[in-house]
């Protein structure tokens, strides 16, 4: 797991079927930049639980580029013409001077499967290793990592990553980083302290800002300030209530601080730590690299100087650079800003040891963890699971095939109905889904797997562990049927396949957690090769999965079971205990030290207010960096699909794709009864996973990872774009596929949309609930940002008020209830859902289809398969009658702005402020949308974030939707962030306050994201979709870079200040007395709402 000390502004592409909850305004725009995307990459991380292999092996693999011929596996790679970037990269020798000798060649490597050239490379004087990977790809790749080994839970690598980039001997400002993302177009910029490494990569199209980005990084990374104020600011600091007031009560503060209670205050975090800690008694990995906030206040600031200078040092560094600019010209600026200054340094003792190998079987562990905050039956809370530790990537000659050996064999086990695990964990009803940290882990230079069930009784415990052992057995006595390892085989050639936009950032990480221990560097890249000997172990040995686990599984003595108790007043535990400690400290000091704390906290504040000179950064030009013109993805919209007396209009994207047909379909659902709008999230998630007339469910699922990139479903709404005409409600039902298989996908899509076993999986339905009940009700407190934004703007938008009820609290809430009702609610869900498909699945109800993919033959394979799809649907449907539906609902929403406070499980919380504005094509709209991007940056980064402590705080405004918003993030206050929020408006409606330069940082945050690169697969969704054409995209661009000062300081006054904000804040049970007393509706985790206790 990685910590992300800092927000990243990486706009995803658009999805081809978007869900309602995640409409934005870039998916809108349609957006993307000159590159050329790339392939996506088979990782290291945790693979077989989060998803199919295919969209993405594991769980940090990420898409990217080459549009040029897929290659299947265990087939010879096509012959291609190098692009200059390749060429230039695979013409280095071993041995080869660079950078007027201050750097050599060490290896070089050509990679044919992703179009790329790589060359390794050591800086002479300080032994830093330096991996370059050259491709025919315009989005640029910085990244420098350190080992960074942990040996306590105190934080340290976490707090010096955010601190490393509050300031710097070149650039002593306040925060450079937070000021550099709102002056440059990066496609990403980030840091991230990950379990053994802390790592500072950035990507962008601009070869200016990669240089001026450059600098920045590289005098953060090697000369950081680490001032005494940051480390407090950061980390964590001793304040009273009222600063200066030493007679208020004392509390700790810190963004790291208050993060870590965030990210460690669920039953799942907690739970996977404790996991990771049993498994790993005597490493590194023991220790949290993020922090406990237990912890984290015993670090010291001469702690965190001596860590850096140990750990942050040439020596221990590892660069990575990616794309198509010359190497030459990155590795002389490097020499020349930063590591010409450092001489060689005996880093062997960073070096992390192995972890030393149980040689026995161990006692089962029990821990205590929280309760999820919504639990569908209390007497089944108990979480347990078995963790084996495997292959040492390091060291083990075999360690490349069996690592991939091992990741498709945790696919096999986990990811859908037909695996394993599946058949004998979840269909026992043992318990309501698999433990968290379930699935096969390779980020770490010793691999591992763990399995188990969450909602479990304490009495089932020895069960689970049984069947466990019963499955591993059986696979080391069986192995794995041959077709099943084939349909993996065909996730990976498409993954291959796939173009999307980050594939050098994907290398990026996937190289770290073997390269920082000087393995292979090329490991992300090691795919297709890893396949191709994986079939021919196969082939050459009928026992290769049977040696194979009872090696790694049966007769493997390195194994801890963990059982997590869940504890109800877990989180309140750690209040009482935090409070205990800060008041024992309280008790304890003198008028000196009290008045220290005094001085701290108003000098900290003071430079806090303090102008910075930002000029002192190196910074984008809107004229110069932003094109006016919008790019053109000419789109075919002059075709129409005939299938007998049905005619619909369809869209066709030619674009390179890379040999896979992507295909879309809209059903009308606006006149469906309102009554079931509650369940359309469960009839788009449940579409494939009951089975058809023709394949039972594990049938139909094993054939769809063979043929397909997968079958799905989306409820999604479309709004008008000027506001007067009415909201579509539509269901988009999608695949994907490699060409050669497009027809049979269609003919599997056709099955599923007419022959779903909406009725008779009773059994299967029942499972699905009792793990989407769970599911729900665990992420509450982890998703509280989320929930707080979707209750709050649910008040003032029909829309929003749509996706709230079908995803929100009350979906939260049905589905507990649900699962408690057992058949009774089985009942309820499968007469619903057969009720949607009869209204909705019909070819009258068909609006629209989609089609990307490579000019020429495949367009017309794929239109004659969608017609042959149309005329296999039922011509009519079911009719509402008199029912109020959906489009009735919508009309008759009335606005009610919320004032709510829902109280969650946890230390920390989440505010949200709402406001409702104009459509898309309103002339406001462009000022308001630059407003969000203003008000974030130049206010409420300041007052939520470095004033308040709050992990993240910003604003928004989504042009679509019509709402603007306000929100924070792991945040130690409730009413102090709201007041901020009101303060934002007012500060920003004063004449003076914006100013020309915030303007133009605003136009370059809104233009990353509006232009951030697109996956040819995307290219034309945003006109599929919301109906958004060249006109209107243009018409908004041209809005955003003629806007003003003072258009954006007239709608802060016109729409946000003396106005009334929907409010919703998701937080900690503490807090629920003080939020009553300010008026706030108190609810509970399910939106119920929690009445007063009146005392008699």
């Amino acid at each position: 797991m990685m910590s992300c000390a800092r927000a990243a502004l990486t706009t995803r592409a658009s999805q081809i079927c978007p869900t309602s909850r995640a409409r934005n305004l870039v998916r809108a725009h349609d957006s993307a930049k000159r590159g050329m995307s790339r392939r996506p990459l088979l990782l290291g991380g945790v693979a077989g639980v989060t998803a199919r292999l295919g969209s993405g092996f594991a769980a940090n693999a990420v898409e990217a580029a080459p549009e040029k011929g897929s290659t299947a596996v265990g087939g010879d790679a096509p012959a291609a013409v190098m692009s200059p970037a390749v060429a230039l990269v695979a013409s280095l020798v071993p041995g080869q001077k660079l950078a007027n000798g201050a750097f050599q060649v060490v290896s070089v490597e050509r990679v044919p499967e992703y179009s790329v050239a790589v060359a390794e490379l050591v800086h002479v004087k300080t032994g830093a290793r330096w991996m370059h990977c050259g491709a025919d790809d315009g989005n640029n790749v910085f990244n420098v990592a350190f080992r960074t080994t942990p040996t306590d839970d105190r934080g340290v690598a976490h707090i010096l990553e955010h601190t490393a980039l509050c300031g710097s001997e070149k650039y002593p400002i306040r925060d450079p980083f937070f000021n550099m993302l709102r002056r440059s177009l990066s496609t990403f910029m980030n840091a991230m302290t990950a379990a053994d490494y802390t790592c500072y990569p950035f990507a962008t199209m601009n070869t200016t800002d990669y240089f001026n980005l450059l600098g920045v990084y590289l005098d953060a990374a090697f000369f950081p300030k680490l001032s005494y104020e940051d480390f407090l600011q950061e980390g964590h600091r001793l304040e009273f209530a009222s600063k200066e007031d030493s007679k208020t009560e004392l509390t700790l503060k810190g963004v790291v601080f208050n993060e870590m209670k965030g990210a460690m205050g669920s039953q799942s975090a907690r739970f996977s730590r404790a996991l990771s800690a049993e498994l790993f008694p005597t490493s590194t990995y023991h220790h949290n690299s993020g922090g406990d906030p237990v912890a984290i206040p015993d670090l010291t600031h001469d702690d965190l100087l001596k860590f850096h200078a140990t750990h942050y040092h040439p020596s221990n560094a590892r660069f990575y650079t990616y794309g198509d600019l010359p190497l030459e010209a990155t590795l002389l600026k490097t020499e020349e800003l930063a590591l010409a200054r450092f001489d060689k340094l005996d880093v062997s003792f960073l070096e992390v040891a192995d972890e030393k190998r149980f040689t026995s079987k161990q006692q089962r562990v029990e821990v205590n963890v929280p309760t999820d905050a919504v639990v569908p039956d209390q007497n089944k809370q108990t979480t347990v699971s078995r963790a084996y530790l495997m292959v040492n990537q390091i060291k083990e000659p075999d360690a490349g095939l069996e690592n991939f050996a091992l990741v498709v064999a945790s696919d096999l086990l986990l990811s859908g109905p037909q695996a394993y695990f599946h058949e004998s964990l979840l269909e026992s009803g043992l318990g309501s889904g698999f433990a968290p940290g379930t699935g096969y882990s390779s980020s770490r230079r010793e691999t591992s797997f763990a399995v188990g069930l969450k909602g479990v009784a304490a009495e089932d415990v020895p069960t689970v562990e049984r069947k466990i052992e019963e499955t591993l057995h059986k696979i080391a006595k069986d192995g794995f049927p041959r077709e099943r390892v084939d349909a993996v085989m065909h996730q990976v050639e498409l993954s291959a396949a796939r173009v999307s936009t980050n594939f050098g950032l994907g290398v990026a990480f996937g190289a770290m957690g073997t390269w920082v221990h000087g393995g292979d560097g090329l490991r992300p890249l090691r795919t297709p090769q890893n396949a191709a000997k994986l079939q021919l172990a196969l082939d050459a040995d009928p026992q290769f999965w049977q040696k194979l686990f009872k090696k790694r599984f049966v007769d493997n003595p390195h194994e801890v079971t963990v059982v997590g108790v869940p504890d109800a007043e877990y989180d309140a535990k750690l209040e009482a205990a935090e409070k205990a400690k800060v008041a024992a400290i309280a008790s304890g000091l003198s008028e000196e030290k009290k008045k220290r704390i005094v001085t701290e906290a108003i000098d900290l504040v003071t430079s806090q207010d303090a102008p910075q000179d930002a000029a002192v950064l190196p910074t984008l030009k809107v004229a110069e960096a932003v094109p006016r013109e919008i790019k053109k993805w000419n789109s075919d919209v002059s075709r129409t699909l005939v299938s007998g007396t049905i005619k619909k209009p369809v869209q066709i994207d030619a674009q390179p794709t890379n040999g896979v047909t992507y295909v879309n379909v809209v059903f009308d659902m606006s006149d469906l009864p309102d009554r079931l709008t509650p369940y359309l999230d469960l009839f788009a998630d449940f579409v494939t996973e009951l089975g058809t007339k023709q394949r039972n469910y594990k049938d139909l699922a094993q054939y769809e990872k063979l043929i397909s990139g997968g079958i799905g479903a989306g409820v999604d709404t479309r709004q008008s774009l000027d506001g007067v005409g009415a909201t579509e409600v539509f269901l988009s039902m999608s695949g994907s596929a490699l060409d050669r298989n497009v027809s049979d996908t269609l003919d599997l899509m056709t099955e599923i949309a007419t022959g779903a076993n909406w009725l008779g999986e009773s059994d299967r339905v029942g499972l699905l609930l009792s793990r989407r009940a769970a599911s729900a009700g665990s992420g509450v407190a982890s998703n509280g940002m989320q929930y707080a934004k979707a209750f709050a703007t649910s008040t003032i938008s029909p829309e929003s008020e749509l996706d709230y009820r079908t995803a929100g609290l009350p979906h939260v809430a049905m589905l507990q209830r649900l699962a408690r009702e057992k058949k009774g609610g089985v009942a309820e869900v499968e007469k619903a859902l057969s009720e949607i498909a009869a209204f909705t699945l019909t070819s009258d109800k068909v609006s629209r289809l989609r089609v990307a993919c490579v000019p020429g033959d495949a367009v017309e394979i794929a239109v004659a398969g969608l017609e042959k799809f149309l005329g296999k649907l039922p011509a009519g449907g079911a009719a509402a009658g008199k029912e109020t539906t959906v489009t009735d609902s919508l009309a008759a929403f009335k606005p009610n702005p919320s004032r709510a406070f829902i109280s969650v499980p946890q230390q920390t919380n989440y505010c949200a402020a709402a406001y409702k504005t104009v459509d898309y094509q309103h002339a406001d709209s462009a000022p308001l949308y630059l407003l969000g991007h203003a008000l974030s940056s130049a206010y409420l980064h300041r007052e939520v974030r470095e004033k308040g402590g709050a992990y993240g705080g910003g604003a928004s405004a989504s042009p679509v939707e019509g709402i603007f918003a306000m929100s924070s993030y792991r945040d130690p206050n409730t009413t102090a962030t709201i007041e901020a929020f009101e303060k934002a408006a007012v500060w920003a409606s004063v004449a003076g306050n914006l100013t020309p330069e915030i303007l133009e940082e605003a136009h370059l945050k809104a233009f990353k994201a509006i232009d951030a690169p697109l996956a040819p697969s995307g290219r034309g969704a945003s006109l599929f979709t919301n109906m958004m054409d060249d006109a209107s995209r243009q018409t908004f661009r041209d809005r955003l870079l003629d806007c003003t000062v003072e258009q954006m300081r007239v709608c802060a006054t016109k729409y946000l200040v003396n106005q009334t904000p929907a409010l919703a804040i998701v937080g900690a049970p503490a807090n629920v007395d003080k939020m009553r007393k300010a008026g706030y509706l108190i609810l509970n985790a399910e939106g119920i709402e929690i009445k007063e206790e009146v005392v008699a």
